[in-house]
């Protein structure tokens, strides 16, 4: 409390305390209750300078990442040697299979290895028996050794293409086949298996095939989203196109977002996205993080505020056009008498700077559920909803959006909880004691500390 330079007379319990309000009700009492505090008071009763934490990364998008090596449809089976594995057996055989005799003969030992198959028969026809019994048994068990690598290939590869993609191609090529008729089956089994299944992609998002060799990428979450979109739009699922004002109409999903990639970078933002391809040869996967709804929050409070904190600080009438670009979510408005309060505070900026954090939480919610809406819209596209491995991929999209959202509102709370707790218990404490009177000792006396009664 200042000191006028007059004397000051200390209030104490009992008669002293008496007195001096005596005096004080007589030569008038000087209250002190600083701006300041009350300014901190209300700061912290708004909760602070932002709703929510801005979120650990300030960048627009992460980077894209491949597993690092391309998945062939027959892993590396193709690449055993079958020559190798029957010469393991019978003591050297080279060559591709179908000439594993003549390797035999080639590599044996001794005497027949300088003797061709049919002298060896006419030879020694016992002898002929027992290498070809070999050959063949060398050649059933690589056979059964290279069918359980070929089960191993199928789950890897399913399990690096992401749940199933591979073997989704593998069945449109067989569906495919079946319908040009005059198919040999065994000549198809091996196209199935090999690279003419892997590169024609699967059937996606409007008809078109996806993922194969010259395709487009499967994008899970950009793709179905986009898909949802224009579904609620009444539009084609594969349409690109921006929505004209005509077409949007009243429709909110439009105003937020302009056109369909628009609203599948705002899901990749959030929850990331994992591309996958088919293709024979190709890097399968590639994955991207999502940066979760505060890079959402942290770029439109950044707009609002360019837009509300300099208004807060001039005199200038705001236009209809600039209030109706300040709104939240729900439809909630900024209006003039909004604004002119916010220039009577004392501290304006501040107060700017926390609604316009608070209106971007509404904007980001909305968003959300908009987005959750077009995501569960594009699962019902035909081709999406006839792919289950497509499913699984939206469904975990589906999970972490909810969980994002969960996490703004459990932010939303913890932060006004303890923003108005203890701090504004202190500053109201602080306001308290500022408020005790000081006395002013009047010229020529006074009564005194300890006077009698």
């Amino acid at each position: 409390m200042a000191d006028c330079g007059l004397g000051r007379l200390n209030m104490k319990e009992g008669k002293t305390g008496r007195h001096a309000l005596a005096a004080a009700l007589a030569v008038g009492a000087v209250w002190f209750a600083p701006a300041v505090v009350a300014d901190d008071e209300f700061m912290y009763r708004l909760g602070g300078a932002e709703p929510i934490s801005l979120g650990p990364s300030a960048r627009a998008s992460t980077l894209r990442l491949g597993i690092g090596a391309e998945w062939n449809s027959d892993l590396v089976c193709g690449n055993f040697d079958v020559a190798h594995s029957v010469r393991q057996q019978l003591n050297g055989v080279s060559g591709a299979f179908q000439d594993v005799m003549g390797n035999v003969i080639q590599t044996a030992q001794g005497v027949v290895a300088s003797l061709p198959a049919l002298a060896i028969q006419r030879l020694n026809p016992g002898l002929y028996d027992l290498l070809q019994n070999g050959v063949l048994e060398a050649g059933q068990e690589f056979r059964v050794a290279k069918l359980r690598c070929d089960e191993i290939a199928d789950d890897m590869g399913d399990t690096l293409a992401h749940e199933g993609w591979s073997g989704i191609a593998r069945a449109d090529y067989w569906r495919r086949q079946a319908n040009v008729g005059g198919r040999d089956v065994v000549e198809v089994v091996g196209e199935a298996d090999g690279a003419a299944a892997a590169d024609g992609g699967v059937p996606w998002v409007g008809g078109a095939a996806a993922g194969g060799a010259g395709q487009e990428p499967i994008e899970a979450v950009g793709d179905v989203s986009k898909a949802g979109y224009n579904l609620l739009l009444g539009r084609a699922a594969a349409d690109d196109s921006a929505v004209g004002p005509t077409a949007c109409g009243e429709s909110d999903i439009c105003k937020v977002w302009d056109d369909p990639d628009a609203m599948a970078t705002w899901m990749r933002r959030v929850v990331g996205e994992i591309e996958v391809r088919t293709c024979d040869g190709c890097r399968k996967v590639t994955a991207q993080a999502g940066l979760g709804l505060p890079s959402v929050y942290r770029r439109e409070k950044s707009a609002l505020a360019n837009i509300l904190k300099p208004l807060a600080q001039t005199d200038a009438v705001p236009s209809q056009a600039v209030l109706d670009g300040l709104t939240g979510g729900g439809g909630f408005r900024v209006t003039r008498r909004v604004i002119e309060a916010v220039r009577e505070e004392p501290r304006p900026a501040d107060v700017a700077d926390r609604l316009a954090g608070e209106l971007a939480v509404g904007r980001v919610m909305e968003q959300a559920a908009m987005a959750r809406r077009a995501l569960l819209a594009g699962m019902r596209e035909p081709n999406v909803a006839n792919n289950e491995a497509a499913l699984k991929q939206s469904e975990r999209a589906l999970v972490e959006l909810d969980r994002e959202i969960q996490q703004m509102e459990v932010e939303l709370r913890v932060k006004a909880l303890v923003a108005s707790n203890s701090s504004v218990a202190v500053l109201q404490r602080a306001g308290i004691r500022k408020r005790i009177p000081v006395w002013e000792a009047s010229p020529g006396g006074g009564l005194r500390e300890g006077a009698p009664e």
